[in-house]
């Protein structure tokens, strides 16, 4: 779950998974929402977010974990950096032994 607070000047509106939730002027609410609605929220600057994306919603066809991207490490670069960028976030390195390294990391970490 995380937590997101209104921090514009008006009431605003995030969807999550349980559906379009409105948030009063400096409330806030506890939700998953997808990476997509992540990103987006993050973009406007209007909510402050707190909490991990590891309980976030899968989207179809979207990895599911670590092992699971580390299998894409042979194939197509850009399409396995993609896939482990949706996991690492924008800790996500540049070099291929260095994605694979904290993927290794991160399918390691007990939860």
């Amino acid at each position: 779950m995380m937590k997101i607070t209104n921090a514009s000047q008006g009431p605003r509106g995030i969807h999550t998974v349980e559906g379009l939730r409105i948030i009063p002027v400096g409330g806030f609410i506890e939700a998953e929402v997808s990476a997509v609605e992540l990103k987006g929220a993050k973009e406007t600057g209007w909510f402050s977010i707190e909490g991990s994306k590891a309980d976030k919603p899968h989207e179809p066809g979207d990895a599911k974990t670590a092992a699971e991207v580390l299998a894409l490490a042979d194939g197509n670069f850009m399409a396995f950096k993609s896939a482990a960028s949706k996991l690492l976030g924008d800790k996500t390195p540049e070099k291929k032994a260095e994605i694979v390294a904290a993927l290794e990391d991160l399918a390691t970490k007990p939860e």
